[in-house]
């Protein structure tokens, strides 16, 4: 009997001991304070962080604490990754993650980063026929896998907020919609309650951009809010309305002010609120 019960607790403490040391470690990470030179960077360029209250700047800088240390960036086709780069990329990553319990990411490991746009294969499989195309890409974000970002479409975002895009916004909403087991548009709410008009709202919302990119003419006036990209599945709605949310607040919230409420539910911040 007493050998039976050594082993339970053998087990227990097998079982518990990687749980608590992984907590200990983020704690730890989180607590290492950003320097100087990383404020500045940040401040310099991620335009929303000078406008969040100062328990939320600390926040943030502590989640990206964690993001630096636990995350290894890649630089690929000759790109030499530079500090500006990873706090560009872990700034915009770790902006959906305020005011929420999180794990910063726990499936992703490593960030590839290209210079530019770049040339990714595929292959499908149709009836036993599998075919091999390649595609030109700003960014993807592999299932439970890396990120995959252009830097230099990033650096055009940045340039021109007013088309409402950032990579790094679209491809981290993939990672947090992943976190369920599936890419659905439906990330992790911390209650069941938090939740409710989630989908019956986007819903609406997917199925009138489709709608919209369905029946769009040449002669429209002006583009549409939201990208018609997001109109392929209810995953790419989530990405494309989350860059739309923090890049241009303002103009989606005249245009879909539901979708809009929706996202500052989720994202516990009001971009337009602060920026006013």
């Amino acid at each position: 009997m007493d050998t039976f019960l050594a082993i339970i607790l053998l087990a227990i403490l097998l079982w518990l001991v990687p749980i608590y040391y992984h907590r200990w470690r983020r704690h730890r990470l989180r607590a290492r304070p950003l320097g100087a030179e990383q404020i500045r960077l940040l401040e310099e360029n991620l335009p929303l962080y000078r406008h969040l209250p100062p328990e939320r700047q600390t926040e943030l800088q502590a989640n990206m604490s964690l993001f630096l240390h636990d995350k290894e960036f890649v630089g690929c086709n000759g790109l030499q990754v530079t500090e500006p780069m990873r706090i560009c990329v872990a700034g915009f990553a770790c902006l959906l993650l305020l005011g929420r319990e999180n794990r910063c990411y726990p499936y992703l490991r490593t960030v590839l980063l290209y210079p530019g746009t770049y040339v990714a294969r595929e292959t499908y499989v149709e009836n036993h026929i599998e075919t091999t195309a390649h595609s030109a890409r700003e960014g993807e974000a592999h299932y439970r896998g890396p990120v995959v970002l252009s830097w230099g479409d990033l650096e055009q975002d940045m340039q021109h907020p007013e088309e409402g895009r950032n990579v790094v916004l679209h491809e981290f909403a993939h990672k947090l919609d992943e976190e369920d087991g599936s890419y659905d548009g439906r990330p992790v709410f911390a209650s069941a309650g938090e939740g409710k008009n989630w989908a019956p709202v986007l819903k609406r919302e997917f199925e009138l951009l489709r709608q919209k990119r369905d029946h769009w003419g040449e002669d429209e006036e002006s583009p549409p809010v939201l990208d018609f990209y997001g109109a392929e599945s209810p995953a790419e709605f989530f990405a494309v309305i989350t860059e739309s949310f923090f890049v241009i607040p303002a103009a989606m919230r005249a245009a879909h002010p539901e979708l809009y409420r929706e996202l500052c539910a989720l994202y516990r911040i009001d971009p337009c609120d602060l920026l006013t």
